[in-house]
């Protein structure tokens, strides 16, 4: 039996297994939408990992920054990302109005 760290709550091979599956279905998404947030994600989820390489105090902290950084960076993408999405669907239904409008007989 493997023992916990006390810098993660997850044994090593479980973490490598939850990082393994999240890789993949991050990767997943990114290629069928291709948005940036999903690589920022991925980014952070491997980089996780990175706690049991560097477990130094500097070295941890910075590692907790990045992924403070990286997540920041994910939601200001994401919600930039919903915005363009939403301004192109009301774009389109104002367009689709205007055309059925013009086609109604007055």
């Amino acid at each position: 039996m493997h023992s916990h760290s006390l810098l993660f709550p997850l044994p090593l091979p479980i973490h490598i297994g939850f990082v393994i599956v999240a890789t993949l279905l991050m990767g997943l998404c990114y290629f069928k939408r291709r948005r940036r947030y999903e690589l920022f994600l991925i980014v952070g989820i491997v980089s996780t990992l990175f706690v049991y390489l560097t477990p130094q105090p500097p070295w941890f902290y910075i590692l907790g920054i990045e992924e403070i950084a990286l997540f920041v960076l994910a939601v200001i993408d994401m919600n930039k990302e919903y915005k363009d999405i939403d301004e192109k669907e009301k774009a389109k239904k104002a367009k689709e109005t205007e055309t059925e409008n013009e086609d109604s007989p007055a």
